[in-house]
């Protein structure tokens, strides 16, 4: 958990973003998890950035940030024996990991081109999180066409098909770089 000066200088990036709003507006249980960076200059912070940047499971890439989202379901059986689920009972969370300033003696210009870039990197991986939040009716639609049978596998399918977005959104974006302010 952010201290009270490290969430202050994330909120201020997420509002750098869309005037009022966080990028994460709507959705339901998203956590932000950080990894603390180190540095007084670009130079120095890019670096810091580069070792303790995580690991993209899906190419193994080194990225600045990562989300990760987990649908999870319920259905009913109903008198009649039909199993069913509506959206209230499709699940969601995410974890979006991004780096964290953790030197407060640093360059008031330095500060303020981290902080563009965060807003930036929040944007992308706001991608990520908004399109599994916004799909995961298709989990809902899939298990209610599949019957008791095939809840589990129509589930798991439909959430697969999700994550294959993720891939390919990175693919298309070079995992943000497209959009991303470079810090470096």
């Amino acid at each position: 958990m952010p201290t009270a000066p490290a969430a202050t200088a994330l909120f201020a990036a997420l509002l750098t973003l869309q005037g009022s709003a966080t990028p994460f507006d709507g959705i339901a249980n998203v956590r932000v998890e950080e990894y603390a960076v180190t540095g007084r200059s670009v130079a120095a912070i890019r670096r810091s950035i580069d070792a303790a940047r995580p690991t993209d499971p899906n190419d193994g890439k080194r990225v600045d940030g990562l989300s990760r989202w987990n649908i999870n379901w319920r259905w009913r059986r109903d008198a009649a024996g039909t199993c069913s689920t509506t959206l209230d009972n499709i699940g969601f969370e995410a974890v979006v990991t991004v780096p964290r300033l953790a030197d407060s003696d640093v360059p008031a210009r330095v500060r303020a081109q981290f902080d563009r870039y965060l807003a930036t990197l929040l944007k992308h991986e706001e991608g990520h999180v908004r399109y599994a939040w916004d799909h995961r009716g298709e989990v809902a639609d899939a298990i209610n066409a599949a019957g008791c049978d095939g809840i589990k596998d129509a589930g798991m399918a439909a959430v697969r098909t999700i994550a294959e977005h993720d891939v390919a959104y990175d693919k298309a974006t070079r995992h943000g770089a497209d959009i991303i302010t470079p810090f470096h």
